[in-house]
Formats: structure tokens, C-alpha cells, sequence
């Protein structure tokens, strides 16, 4: 059976020629950068017989998209990235290649990435990359539909899963909405440092409705759950309490 494949029209959340976009926003899965050092295989060197090199591209045409889930590519402790990346290679897409994006399960599509034209994330030939370069060149980050579509991609190029599990939706959705969350930390304090601590506070709880609809100002009761856990479910309250304490510092 061929594995199905889904990919919206317009994946993204934000999408620029030149970077960086967003700026405020840290660095996340499916974001996608320009004039990076993509590190391509080791071949033999030409002066030395025991001696290998690795080709390094780099400059405007060297595009790659950052792969590995915050989980893998932050630190647990600080929450800072860690020193290099997993990066796989954005490249034209290839020619026969088009919606619906069936096959080429090694490409990852972003249609329309830069200048109009489509480009493909090269599952095949991810590569480590310093944190360091990432910075400032920034030039596309993807939607919640977009994440989704990349995880379902990345489990079908290792796997060939031939159906789309919810949980790929479901992560997409937690992702995003954290780290929408945490882009309004960081446009108010210009740090990184602190929201992760906070998420991981408890969640002090939704408030009751009335017979009317309206919220009960004072009824909300604690959970005992950090807000992190209940993001999913809390994203507005979670946003409210976020945006009030923001305002107040």
C-alpha cells in the first residue's frame, strides 16, 4: 500500500526571502535558514590517500532546515540549544516533483520557500551544524499544519508508516503553542532565560462559568499540575496569565 502523504497548501507561520523573520521566536523543528555550513559527505582527499575531508557548502545558496525536536536539541537544564544541530540540506525541488508530494519520502517539500519557488528539506543528508550560525538567519518558520506534516514526513522516510497517527497533529499542536508562548517572553524581556521555569510552574486553574457563561473571578481551585502539562487543553488561560504578568514587569 503507498503510505499516505499530506501537506498543506501553506505550511508555514512565517516565510521571508532574506533573514531573519520573526526574531523574537527561538529557534525551533521546521525552521529553515540561509548561509549556513552545511557539511556534506567525507571523501578521500586528493593529496593524501589516508586522508579524508569533508566539503562544506556555504553562502546564500546553502539553505537547511533544523530537524530535531526541542527535547533533542536543548539543553534539559538551561533550555539553550545545544552546541550544534541536526540540519538537513533545503534544496530546489526536484523537477517531477509536485503536489500532492507523493514518493520522495526523503523530501521534506516547502513549496513556494524562496523567490516563488519550491524547495525540499534532504532528509537523507542531515548534517550537524553549530548553534552559533543559526543565529540571524532565520528565513522561514512552519505552521502547526506545517510541523505536522514534517513529523508525519520524517517517520515516513525511517519507517514507511502507510497511515498518519493523531499524535503527529497533536505534538505539532503542543510545540507551537508553546513556543508561541515563549516568543512573547522573549519580545518582552530579550531573554530565553526564565519562561521554562515558568511553564513548569503550577497551573493555577480555570475559573468556573456561571448558569450565564461568564467566568467566576476567585473560583478557580490549583491543580497541582505544572502549566506545561495542561497547555493543550489551557492555551488561552495560559496565554491570559502569561500576558498579564508580562504587563505588569
Amino acid at each position: 500500500m503507498e503510505p499516505v502523504n499530506f501537506l498543506p497548501e501553506d505550511p508555514y507561520l512565517d516565510r521571508q526571502d532574506k533573514p531573519h523573520v520573526r526574531p523574537d521566536r527561538p529557534l525551533s523543528q521546521g525552521d529553515v535558514f540561509v548561509d549556513i555550513p552545511l557539511v556534506r559527505a567525507a571523501k578521500h582527499s586528493e593529496t593524501s590517500a589516508h586522508r579524508f575531508i569533508a566539503p562544506t557548502k556555504i553562502g546564500p545558496n546553502a539553505l537547511g532546515m533544523l530537524v530535531t525536536h526541542p527535547c533533542s536539541s536543548r539543553s534539559r537544564s538551561t533550555h539553550a540549544l545545544k552546541e550544534s544541530v541536526s540540519i538537513a540540506p533545503v534544496v530546489r525541488c526536484p523537477p517531477e516533483f509536485g503536489p500532492p508530494w507523493g514518493g520522495y519520502y526523503e523530501c521534506f517539500p516547502l513549496p513556494g520557500l524562496r523567490d516563488g519557488k519550491d524547495y525540499v528539506a534532504d532528509l537523507s543528508a542531515i548534517c550537524p551544524v553549530r548553534s552559533e550560525y543559526l543565529n540571524g538567519h532565520r528565513i522561514a518558520c512552519l505552521g502547526t499544519e506545517g510541523l505536522a506534516a514534517l513529523f508525519h514526513r520524517l517517520a515516513l522516510n525511517d519507517s514507511r508508516l502507510d497511515r498518519i497517527p493523531d499524535h503527529f497533529a497533536a505534538e505539532a499542536e503542543r510545540l507551537s503553542t508553546e513556543t508561541n508562548l515563549w516568543e512573547l517572553w522573549v519580545a518582552k524581556h530579550s531573554t530565553e532565560d526564565g519562561f521554562q521555569e515558568w511553564l513548569n510552574e503550577e497551573f493555577p486553574g480555570q475559573p468556573i462559568e456561571d448558569e450565564h457563561g461568564q467566568l467566576v473571578a476567585g473560583s478557580a481551585e490549583q491543580t497541582g499540575t505544572p502549566r506545561r502539562e495542561v497547555l493543550r487543553w489551557n492555551f488561552d488561560e495560559i496565554k491570559t496569565e502569561l500576558e498579564q504578568l508580562l504587563s505588569q514587569s
